[in-house]
């Protein structure tokens, strides 16, 4: 089962809008079908009227018109404020999703809040505008509560209402206007509904008590001080309407639907009453400013604890960044399943091995979701399970660098996860990639058994190289003194003899060179005269095979501290292995570098580069072409010690090789020679 993580939703960019107010286009929709609802209405009651109220009583028929007048304008109402709360932003939108702000470290702005505050705002006050053109229609013109000279003053205060909407909306999208816009909108909406509530009845509208909300929203959206501003400019205002109604200074308009006592043809007004204008707005005053203090309380203790959720947020998630940048430094893997072996939690690095390998059809991956796989044994026994994995490289993906592509060997630690209840609740597996410590140890069994073969060629030389050169010189003896004495057949097995002998004397030779430091003089030397005697050599093989030889070596080079004779036989072996390597022709280049060139350990150096067109040389065995006796010549045609003891003659001068290959294109071998310190000791020997 592949470790697959939970979709998310696509990043917003930090300049993204949020999702804006609504628009004339998306309202005009809802507006014709209420339009529409509110004509199919009037034309069935006048079907009904005209069909079957002919002759009816007056009083009933205004009754019933009133009855239709009120059933539209309210369906009109619901309808168009139904749509504009659809396509309107949420209330208090204040984060983004849980997935998209904490996994992606993304979070609104204070600028992007107040946008939506804004936004909400304007979306709100469309509603506010239906509402009150519904109920101004409703008081004046159906139900007659106000008289009709308010009619205008009203319907034009909503006109007025409507047109600062559309002003917001374009207001709204200049940002540096956008912190301003929400107290701007809540101490105009406040001047708007105090004009309403004096040609609505002044102080004995119980709408009055609407101000409220911009005082509870003001210290939801706003800080303390713009919330007491809010709620002061709401006390002055009505108390400035109070005063005027109670002065005569502007006209008070009557609302029938609150009482009034009838007295010698006079009708008495509480709002004339002082008592009753100063109780009022002292009580308005009072509920004002505790709202204010209520609300603007609660949501700082609001503000507080979710600036500690964002902190708490912030941390998990730095924290959270913090293991994975340790499991990427360390190249650890981790994956956390729960008890249905599903994934819980995986790390970048876990998903790179094996989900995309598994994607690019990987079998061995498989091995971790089978119904034996550690995993589950670990969820039975509550034993640690340690295992090894490895991954072919075929499974590789296309995304993957091809650095980190190829065989690759996995060490994978499953453990149960206990809760604090000691119940085994999760799964975790450690994945760590110990492919470099396998090559290592592959290369240290490997150096173990080089060492045993030069302690070997040691004992070697000792007990067969005598003997052999007694043999081979009594063979020769034989055929010198007694040659007249034998048949051709005997004289022809001991000429076998001798060759033999030679032939083992050679790698009991050439395995002492190979373990053994080289005792022979070395001078300051010039690397182009033991080269250039190696390639007369072979100058003449090479001819016969094909192959052009291409000497771009210098006259001069910087000197090295080392013996001719070792020279000739290190750049000969490898002249001669990249002959047998080109059987059909090809190139063979000797070239040198003498500028920047550097040991491992950044002594200066002297490089001789020896290129050839051959065959090149498998990833398969590349790791093994400086082992003893391992060659891949035919039987009879090499011994295998040729690379070997180049290796060992160039290591004992303090040098380095270098082999850089590819199959079917050649081969590239760099020797490295430390350059020579000279002293008046020194003798020189330049051919």
């Amino acid at each position: 089962m592949s470790v697959k993580r939970p979709s998310r939703p696509q990043v917003r960019s930090k300049n993204a809008p949020a999702k804006q107010s609504p628009r004339f286009a998306e309202l005009a929709r809802p507006l014709l079908y209420a339009l529409g609802i509110a004509v199919l209405t009037i034309g069935l009651y006048e079907i009904v009227e005209r069909t079957w109220l002919v002759g009816a009583d007056m009083e009933v028929l205004h009754a019933l018109h009133r009855v239709r007048d009120i059933t539209t304008s309210l369906v009109v109402a619901a309808v168009f404020g139904w749509r504009i709360i659809r396509i309107s932003p949420g209330f208090l939108p204040v984060s983004l999703p849980e997935d998209e702000e904490w996994s992606n470290g993304t979070r609104r702005t204070e600028l992007e809040r107040t946008k939506i505050y804004a936004q909400w705002f304007i979306a709100m006050r469309w509603i506010a505008v239906v509402v009150a053109a519904l109920l101004v229609f409703i008081s004046v013109k159906v139900l007659r509560w106000l008289p009709a000279e308010v009619w205008w003053p009203l319907a034009c205060t909503v006109a007025v209402l409507g047109a600062s909407n559309i002003l917001y909306n374009f207001l709204i999208r200049w940002d540096r206007g956008a912190p301003a816009m929400l107290l701007f909108q809540g101490y105009v909406d406040l001047a708007i509904l105090t004009v309403l509530l004096h040609f609505s009845g002044g102080l004995e509208n119980p709408l009055s008590a609407i101000m409220l909300f911009h005082v509870i929203i003001g210290g939801i959206l706003l800080s303390r001080g713009q919330c007491y501003g809010i709620a002061a400019v709401g006390t002055l205002l009505f108390a400035l309407m109070a005063w005027g109604e109670w002065s005569d200074v502007v006209e008070h308009y009557t609302l029938q639907l609150y009482p009034h006592f009838h007295e010698a043809g006079h009708t008495f007004h509480p709002a004339h009453h002082s008592l009753f204008a100063i109780s009022l707005s002292v009580l308005q005053t009072a509920i004002l400013f505790l709202t204010a203090y209520f609300v603007t309380t609660l949501s700082e203790r609001m503000r507080y604890n979710e600036r500690r959720l964002e902190a708490m947020a912030d941390r998990a998630t730095a924290d959270r960044q913090l293991l994975e940048r340790a499991l990427e430094t360390t190249d650890t893997g981790l994956r956390v399943l729960d008890r249905d072996l599903q994934p819980y939690w995986a790390s970048k690095r876990w998903d790179e091995w094996f989900v995309a390998r598994k994607e690019a059809t990987c079998p061995a991956c498989d091995v971790l979701n089978q119904n034996d796989s550690p995993a589950r044994q670990c969820l039975q026994d509550g034993q640690v399970q340690v295992t090894e994995l490895e991954l072919d490289p075929a499974a590789c993906p296309s995304k993957m660098s091809e650095s980190r592509c190829g065989q690759r060997t996995f060490q994978i630690t499953t453990a149960p996860l206990v809760d604090l209840s000691g119940q085994m609740s999760k799964v975790v597996e450690l994945a760590q990639d110990i492919t470099q410590q396998k090559q290592t140890q592959a290369q240290m069994m490997r150096a173990g058994k080089l060492a045993a073969v030069g302690e070997l060629a040691g004992q070697v030389a000792h007990e067969v190289n005598n003997p052999i050169a007694i043999l081979g010189a009594k063979a020769r003896l034989l055929l010198s003194d007694h040659r007249h004495e034998m048949s051709p057949k005997i004289a022809q097995e001991l000429g076998k003899i001798t060759d033999l002998a030679d032939r083992v004397a050679r790698i009991a030779q050439g395995l002492l060179s190979y373990c053994r430091p080289s005792g022979a003089t070395r001078v300051a030397l010039n690397l182009c005269v033991p080269v250039r005697k190696s390639l007369a050599m072979v100058e003449q093989r090479a001819k016969t095979a094909g192959v052009r030889i291409e000497d771009l070596l210098p006259d001069r080079m910087a000197n090295v501290k080392a013996n001719a004779n070792e020279m000739e036989q290190i750049f000969l072996n490898l002249f001669l292995n990249s002959l047998d390597a080109m059987p059909k022709g090809g190139w063979l280049k000797v070239t040198a570098l003498q500028d920047s060139v550097q040991l491992s350990d950044r002594k200066p150096a002297l490089a001789v580069v020896v290129e050839d067109t051959g065959d090149g040389i498998a990833d398969s065995v590349r790791d093994r072409i400086f082992e003893p006796f391992f060659t891949t010549k035919q039987e009879g045609q090499g011994t295998g010690l040729g690379l070997s003891i180049c290796l060992g003659l160039v290591r004992s001068h303090g040098g380095e090789i270098e082999v850089e290959t590819k199959v079917w294109q050649g081969t590239r071998v760099t020797v490295k020679l430390p350059l020579h310190a000279p002293t008046g000791k020194d003798v020189n020997d330049n051919g």
